[in-house]
């Protein structure tokens, strides 16, 4: 039976245990636990060779970018200037750099796994009464889809994400120059912009359930396509180029297939609802959180019928829903409640380590006797 590698089964056995410290131990933060997985997950993805379903892909490009683009090519990128270049700037350059000083590929994924991790933690660490929860969400298995396959996304996530400091702030121009910084690395990152003011909006127990029964409901008649020509004229011609292509493409364009995601997906959605007045008295900021998180939800849901934008599109949302308010909840309740949502978390975590390891784990490469690093 395959089975992931001792590294991941080490940071997982790690996160575990810190988890169970913070919710019935000391209920302090593990700092130090927090950090070594940090660098554990540094090593590990930023130093793979041959590992994640992008790893080819990117790999080819590396010497693409370096022969075939100039850093004119990137500056007209940067600036949305008319250019032949499809693969976003900051991505672009930081390869180029490492390529022209004369660096091997692996710099480029240690560098971008010192960012993305970087950025992520600091961020839940900032933000989450759980941290080490919060990263057993990160780790089963966004880390292996994200930073370890669709690596630009992952950057942009990052960012997105770390923005949610100047949200709070109410620093529109800062939280401009994040949103900038990520489109750079990926350009869904596009779709955080009205996050905001998202995050002002009232909500409640019943909001949150009308909303995603309208979007439920609405996601057959594919409403997104009335939104194309208004998209086309407020982003950049590669941005809405990427979402009108995308629209009816042949592979990416179907409708998303009913499963465990779904299920999982429904249960999110309960705790949210069931637990939002208890997140909102006890957890700061939460509120902005769960409306990040359930716009997320709404998105899933709304572009169900394109697979590629049901995928895409929520990513950072949704990183407010599994690394941010669920975690915050299990803080916020007590007692049988707080053990009923540890242990059912806790119980999804060890089922998904042993189903990826057997299924996308496998052919990805992660686990024992296929996954390879430099240093070993």
């Amino acid at each position: 039976m395959p089975i992931l590698h001792p590294i991941f089964i080490l940071i997982f056995i790690i996160l575990l245990f810190a988890s169970y410290q913070e919710v019935f131990g000391s209920g302090k933060k593990q700092k130090a636990a927090v950090w070594i997985v940090a660098f554990l997950i540094i090593i590990a993805v930023g130093l793979r060779e041959n590992v994640g379903a992008d790893y080819p892909v990117y790999k080819m490009l590396f010497s693409g970018f370096s022969l075939y683009t100039t850093y004119g090519d990137v500056w007209d990128k940067a600036l949305f200037r008319p250019n032949a270049e499809e693969i976003e700037w900051i991505f672009v350059l930081i390869n180029k750099i490492v390529f022209d000083i004369g660096f091997p590929f692996y710099v480029v994924t240690l560098i971008m796994a010192i960012i993305t991790v970087t950025l992520k933690f600091t961020t839940i660490y900032e933000n989450v009464e759980f941290p080490a929860l919060a990263l057993l969400f990160y780790f089963m298995p966004i880390m292996f889809f994200e930073d370890s396959g669709q690596m630009r996304q992952g950057l942009g996530i990052a960012v997105c994400a770390a923005s949610f400091k100047f949200i709070k702030e109410r620093n529109l121009w800062m939280f401009l120059l994040c949103l900038y910084i990520a489109i750079g690395f990926h350009k869904t990152s596009i779709v955080f912009l009205p996050a905001y003011w998202l995050v002002k909006i009232p909500m409640n127990s019943t909001r949150i359930f009308w909303v995603l029964v309208f979007a439920v409901l609405s996601s057959p008649f594919e409403l997104y396509r009335f939104g194309g020509n208004l998209f086309s004229s407020l982003t950049p011609k590669d941005i809405s180029g990427a979402y009108t292509g995308y629209l009816d493409d042949r592979y990416y364009g179907n409708e998303v297939e009913t499963g465990l995601n779904d299920i999982v997906k429904i249960l999110f959605i309960i705790v949210l609802i069931r637990y939002d007045k208890k997140g909102c008295e006890e957890v700061w900021w939460y509120e902005y959180m769960r409306n990040l998180a359930v716009f997320g939800m709404f998105l899933f849901y709304f572009f169900r019928s394109n697979g590629i934008f049901a995928v895409r599109l929520p990513g950072v949302y949704m990183f407010f829903v599994t690394m941010f308010c669920l975690p915050n909840l299990v803080y916020a309740v007590r007692d049988q409640a707080r053990r009923f949502l540890y242990i059912g978390f806790v119980s999804y975590f060890v089922a998904m380590f042993f189903y990826f390891g057997q299924g996308n784990g496998d052919r990805g490469k992660f686990t024992l006797g296929r996954y390879t690093n430099k240093l070993w």
